[in-house]
């Protein structure tokens, strides 16, 4: 007999579900290649994908007619069309892609100048597309530049989709075979697959909040009906993730407060005569910070604090206080700066302030004499120095405090996390107390140091920093610098600061290459000198030493002299290009004169003109003196980015919150962190919630000292 085949099929399984942390590999159908890249790039599990919002929508529905685009648009537009014809005109720099769209009722065309090689293979004629920017009007409707969406039968999207999302694309995200038309496909396969489990929020704080289920908001913000309902649900998703870090930030404050520490006793008497000798009275800021610094102390617990304070609020004077009050209980100190000009700086402090009453200072630097630094070594070893004051150099392993209590480290967002915490591992458990004179909007304050208790230092009452502030178009610097050589003459100091050393950057006034022709041209019946961080350690002191005595009238120099560089003769201040910098930096910069009580005068020059948005930018310098109200408003303008050299510091990224527009969202995170673990110290009813936690934690440092 014939053999039968039995064609009857098995009922087809469905998708095997996947758990919101299985690496991407298991996506059936993506592929090994496609799948390391998207590790690569930061998508490691089927939650990072899940986590890619769209960059923006094509609403097919508000396409305007083309007919109607007859005055230029006030802003972006997307129109939507059938691309008619495709070709390039025109010769050398003149020469560009033109393609033209027609939708029925008009055409409009796309332009592109430049890097057009890109596009062209996928412009083909009858493929419907999307292009987003602005209408001008040049032979009809025309947008130049604009960013293009494939939106042909590619997309696997639910229905007839009028929201199109758009993804990442370029040429590297192409060769791995992840082009704008794969990623719909690929997010709403991956949307089938997941079995909807995740971090997320407590039902408590979900239901308060008016939010979707985690699964609903994150369908909703690559399959939105409406943009309002995409707006909502990215609101939930970014309010969980500054939630989740701030639990984090919360439970690494908490949880040192509980830690075992030294104990620095009451002030003994070397703390009061070290008092008693000084030239000035401590400010009521300044007391009520030792205060803060001595409960600390005293409680039995590692203190982590970040004292914040402009220049000229006292700093330096807190910080050798407390120093005086950890050698009163037998215990050493070490104190970490950035440069050897601020290094020296602090340990001439030490000398003059702390060595009269009997506390030992000694300077560990990469520029000192080699015998210097071994005497030094040798004398933190045996225990003799009391307070070890050095730049880098302090953190490598011949550096050996046995009695370390307590780590200052200044301006610390110039360390990264490795180094911070191989300062402190010197001890055990030591008393940590960081430094900065740049004001940290509380935004920032509140996402990166939220592990630390915070203390803001006031400048003393009466002590009014004048420094005078003009912007200036370049066109004007002859008439700046015929201004600033009469008041050279007249025995003025002051600063000629450019943003960088050499020619090296395009269009940028440099240091190195405008000292000869300034200082034999221009001032050359003044003193001058250059100074910037790529000289020899010796050189720079040797020339700040000249600076400080009045040998120099002029210093040409970089923003090397940004922090520690106190010369209280110093009056006057000219910046080249100063749209190139940060307000806050700006701010910083300015601080370096008027420094004796006299009025000080800063000239900021540049190359754009008023009107042009970083002329406005700077303009703010010339309105406050507010380093906090500046620092806010460089947030504002120039983003979070890399505030502070955040990316050395270990500072933490968020994949959907953007600090510069959700700081409201991070306040109320914050507050709902606190209700959380006030009422679940453990987190015990959320074993999602724990992993979750520690997973971040151990893969990327959240905190200022790595834990």
């Amino acid at each position: 007999m014939p053999k039968v085949t039995n064609t009857t099929h098995a009922p087809a399984r469905p998708p095997e579900k996947l758990k919101w942390t299985d690496p991407v590999e298991m996506l059936k159908g993506l592929g090994t290649e496609r799948a390391q890249f998207l590790t690569s790039q930061g998508y490691a599990t089927v939650g990072d994908l899940l986590m890619r919002a769209p960059l923006r929508f094509i609403d097919r529905r508000q396409s305007p007619p083309f007919a109607s685009l007859t005055t230029p648009s006030a802003g972006e537009i997307t129109a939507v069309g059938t691309i008619e014809a495709v070709g390039e005109k025109g010769f050398g720099r003149k020469r560009r892609l033109i393609c033209i769209i027609s939708d029925g009722t008009g055409v409009l065309q796309g332009v592109w100048f430049k890097n057009y090689n890109f596009y062209k293979p996928e412009l083909n004629p009858g493929r419907k597309i999307g292009l987003t920017g602005k209408v001008t009007i040049f032979d009809g409707p025309q947008i130049t530049h604009p960013k293009v969406t494939y939106l042909d039968g590619d997309r696997a999207l639910p229905g007839d989709a009028s929201l199109v999302p758009v993804y990442p694309s370029g040429e590297e995200w192409e060769k791995a075979g992840l082009s704008r038309r794969l990623w719909p496909r690929m997010i709403s396969k991956v949307l089938q697959v997941w079995d909807g489990s995740g971090p997320y929020l407590p039902e408590n704080i979900r239901g308060l909040c008016k939010y979707p289920t985690l699964r609903d908001a994150i369908v909703t913000i690559h399959q939105p009906d409406a943009m309002e309902d995409f707006d909502r649900s990215l609101e939930a998703l970014k309010f969980t993730e500054l939630y989740h870090h701030q639990l984090l930030m919360v439970i690494l404050r908490r949880r040192r407060r509980l830690g075992d520490g030294i104990v620095i006793g009451l002030a003994g008497e070397r703390y009061r005569l070290f008092l008693k000798q000084l030239p000035f009275e401590l400010s009521p800021s300044q007391q009520e910070v030792l205060q803060e610094i001595g409960d600390d102390f005293a409680s039995g617990h590692p203190m982590h604090r970040l004292l914040q304070g402009e220049v000229g609020s006292g700093k330096t004077v807190v910080a050798l206080a407390a120093a005086m009050r950890a050698a009163d209980s037998n215990y050493q100190t070490a104190m970490m700066a950035p440069t050897e000009i601020l290094a020296r700086q602090h340990y001439k402090s030490a000398i003059e302030y702390c060595e009269p009453v009997g506390l030992k200072a000694v300077l560990i630097t990469g520029g000192r004499d080699p015998d210097e630094n071994r005497r030094a070594l040798y004398e933190a070893l045996i225990g003799r120095a009391d307070i070890i004051i050095g730049t880098h150099a302090l953190f490598q392993a011949r550096v050996e405090m046995p009695r370390l209590g307590l780590a200052i480290i200044d301006e610390q967002h110039r360390f990264g996390v490795r180094q911070r915490a191989l300062l402190v591992g010197k001890g055990v458990r030591p008393h940590v107390l960081l430094m900065s004179a740049t004001p940290i909007p509380r935004t920032l304050a509140l996402a990166h140091y939220g592990d630390l208790e915070l203390s803001f230092l006031k400048p003393p009452p009466g002590v009014e920093r004048r420094v005078q502030t003009r912007i200036i178009n370049d066109s004007q610097r002859d008439k700046v610098f015929g201004w600033l050589r009469e008041e050279l003459k007249k025995g003025r100091q002051g600063y000629l600061v450019f943003p960088v050393i050499d020619e090296s950057a395009s269009g940028l006034e440099a240091a190195e290459a405008r000292y000869m022709p300034y200082s034999k041209i221009d001032f050359k019946d003044v003193t001058t000198a250059l100074i910037h961080g790529r000289m020899p350690i010796d050189e720079r002191v040797r020339v700040m030493d000249s600076f400080r005595k009045g040998e120099i009238r002029l210093l040409m120099t970089t923003s090397v002299i940004e922090v520690g560089v106190d010369v209280a003769e110093a009056t006057i201040m000219v910046i080249e290009n100063g749209e190139r910098f940060g307000l806050s930096q700006l701010h910083q910069l300015r601080g370096r004169v008027g420094r004796s009580g006299r009025k000080g005068t800063c000239v900021i020059i540049s190359s754009e003109r008023e009107g042009e948005p970083g002329f406005e930018r700077i303009k703010k310098l010339e309105k406050t003196s507010d380093g906090l109200e500046l620092a806010e408003e460089d947030l504002r303008q120039r983003g979070s980015g890399d505030p502070l050299g955040a990316r050395q510091s270990g500072w933490v990224k968020f994949r959907l919150a953007d600090l510069t527009m959700d700081y409201k969202l991070l306040e109320k995170a914050h507050l709902a962190a606190l209700e959380t673990l006030d009422t679940w110290p453990d987190l015990e009813p959320f074993p999602d919630l724990r992993i979750k936690l520690k997973q971040e934690y151990r893969s990327r440092p959240k905190t200022m000292l790595a834990g």
